[in-house]
Order: C-alpha cells, then structure tokens, then sequence
C-alpha cells in the first residue's frame, strides 16, 4: 500500500532526469503518492506527481500535506 498526500500549501520537489536536477513547483491541492522513504525518518522521500518520480522533502510533506487515503 501507498500513502496518498493531498498538499495544503504550494510545495517544490526535485526532478532527477540524465543527471540534471529540475525544481518542480506542485501546487496546493495537489494529490501525491508516497513511493519511497520513511516522511518520519528521512530528509527526502520519493513521490509520484503528473506521472513522475520526484523527491521531496519529508518536512514539506509532514506540514504541509494531509493523509487522504492509500492506493494499491
């Protein structure tokens, strides 16, 4: 099982693609899935947003989004 997230507040998260790094902006209201990590024990966990594995801070997701369900 996954953990969904649904954003309170407008967040960031990294984008690794061909070993660049891109900021990507998601915006409040998002729903993001928790793909890897520990949002308790790690700085970054792996989320799927739009399709795409990004990293993000565990903190920004701690505070800033909610627990909305989890998906298979």
């Amino acid at each position: 099982m996954k953990d969904i997230f649904k954003l309170k507040t407008s967040s960031r998260a990294i984008l690794s693609e061909n070993d660049e790094r891109r900021v990507i902006p998601i915006p409040a209201s998002a729903m993001v899935v928790l793909v890897g990590g520990d949002i308790e024990e790690d700085a970054f966990v792996k989320i799927r947003y739009e399709g795409r594995v990004l990293l993000m801070f565990s903190e920004d997701l701690r505070r800033g989004g909610e627990l909305w369900g989890q998906s298979g």
